[in-house]
């Protein structure tokens, strides 16, 4: 594949890794979700878990890795998605 491609697809992974880390820093601290969809981080957050799964299988490392950390992300949205709205239904 060569250095050039090597660099692409680390940066690719680099990238979409960190891509939802100002969302989930925003949701974090502001345990606002009213914009955001939970059918929607919950089916996202399956699909990069198999994607970390299929990297173990063709024992593929950044893909592993930066899927990993795609699903810390996306995960956390989704579970702060799920009790903000449970508290929601409560009152």
């Amino acid at each position: 594949m060569g250095l050039i491609g090597e660099f692409f697809g680390y940066m690719a992974g680099i990238l979409t890794a960190i891509c939802f880390m100002p969302q989930t820093i925003k949701t974090i601290r502001t345990k606002d979700v009213k914009g955001l969809s939970l059918t929607s981080y919950f089916i996202y957050t399956i699909g990069i878990l198999c994607w970390v799964v299929y990297g173990f299988f063709i024992h593929s490392v950044p893909m592993i890795l930066f899927n990993t950390i795609s699903v810390i992300f996306a995960g956390s949205i989704l579970y702060i998605i799920f009790i903000e709205g449970r508290k929601n239904e409560k009152n």
